[in-house]
């Protein structure tokens, strides 16, 4: 009854470890994929993922349309 349990208890901890290593790997291979599958897009969609530069923000329709002169 003993080495049953003690059994039991080596083969739940072999597969718990097992099944942690296999996550962890799975974690680390996605993190790298994802990074290099960024590096691979083609220019254009690249530069939909950088953040334009700071500056001055285009305002609203003031800036396309003349204001009209008060009388």
């Amino acid at each position: 009854m003993i080495f049953t349990a003690v059994f039991a208890f080596v083969v739940l901890s072999v597969l718990g470890l097992a099944a942690a290593l296999a996550v962890v790997y799975l974690a680390a291979w996605l993190g790298r994929s994802v990074r290099r599958g960024v590096a691979s897009l083609p220019r254009g969609m690249k530069s939909l993922l950088v953040e334009p530069p700071a500056g001055a923000a285009f305002s609203d329709s003031r800036d396309v349309w003349p204001m009209p002169e008060e009388d």
